[in-house]
């Protein structure tokens, strides 16, 4: 996104801002769903419990990004990246050990 920051803000900040939020609500989910189903080998999980789980994921991951982007992309991807990893260390076990219980 760094390298073509022009062109996202200018998305972000057009009337097609809708279509940016649905890619990145798209893309984040896919890629979060993919981790949950990773993680839940071993568990016995509900499919709609780990829809949920990565829903949650990508509403937060998805809300920090456009925030990002509102803000003129000025802060250190990693910077940001770095805290959400120690946010979620270890959490999406924790949930899916949990849900497995329901």
């Amino acid at each position: 996104m760094l390298d073509n920051k022009l062109f996202v803000t200018n998305i972000y900040h057009s009337i097609n801002r809708e279509q940016l939020e649905r890619y990145l609500y798209n893309e984040t989910y896919n890629l979060l769903i993919g981790v949950v189903e990773e993680k839940a080998a071993g568990f016995s999980v509900k499919d709609e419990y780990k829809k949920f789980i990565a829903n949650f994921y990508k509403y937060g991951f998805t809300g920090l990004m456009l925030d990002w982007i509102r803000t003129g992309m000025k802060e250190n991807p990693s910077s940001i990246i770095e805290r959400l990893s120690i946010l979620i260390h270890g959490d999406f076990e924790k949930m899916l050990k949990r849900f497995s219980s329901l």
